[in-house]
């Protein structure tokens, strides 16, 4: 999640540039990787993500009035729900709740679930 949101903070950097920063920012001796099939899936399919999560916001909400931080785990656990083989969707779900607890504000995350739910087949 947190590569995914410095890719949208600096969408100019290759997938390779973010994993590089990624690895400096936190202090790691190698990502993952699952974490670079995210990555690299997430940043491939971006355009495509953010469209489907707008579509599900209430009428009048744009996806970039959203916190910075509650689209990038969407945007992790959307890309898991459609595109891996290796999660669960609803264990994607629940991990973007487990981020929300993390990383965001207390209220992020009832609007997370909301919006995520309505890729849950």
């Amino acid at each position: 999640m947190q590569a995914v949101y410095l890719a949208n903070e600096e969408p100019d950097y290759s997938a390779a540039e973010v994993e590089t920063k990624i690895v400096i920012t936190l202090d790691l001796k190698e990502l993952s990787a699952y974490s670079k099939i995210l990555i690299e899936g997430v940043l491939a399919k971006r355009d495509e993500l953010k469209k489907d999560l707008g579509s599900h916001l209430k009428k009048g909400w744009q996806l970039d009035r959203v916190n910075k931080i509650a689209v990038a785990i969407m945007e992790v656990a959307l890309y898991e729900i459609k595109y891996s083989d290796e999660i669960d969707p609803k264990a994607a779900v629940n991990e973007a709740l487990n981020l929300c607890d993390e990383f965001a504000d207390p209220k992020t995350k009832p609007f997370v679930n909301g919006v995520l739910a309505n890729f849950i087949k």
